[in-house]
């Protein structure tokens, strides 16, 4: 029989503040790079419509397909 230890609360929320934090500047980084595809040389209009329907539309805010 082995116990297993009680998880301190305010450390496991701070752990999710965290990766919360950290998942939200991911996803800002990503979607800025996304963005910057359509100026790329060699991405025309279908390849662009291709990644935004494939990462999904929410990547690509002002980005015409």
């Amino acid at each position: 029989m082995s116990r297993k230890k009680k998880r301190n609360p305010v450390l496991d929320k701070k752990y999710d503040e965290g990766f919360e934090a950290g998942s939200n500047h991911a996803v800002s980084f990503f979607a800025d790079r996304f963005r910057g595809l359509k100026d790329v040389e060699g991405i025309g209009d279908k390849t662009m419509k291709k990644i935004v329907e494939h990462l999904g539309v929410k990547y690509f805010k002002g980005v015409g397909k």
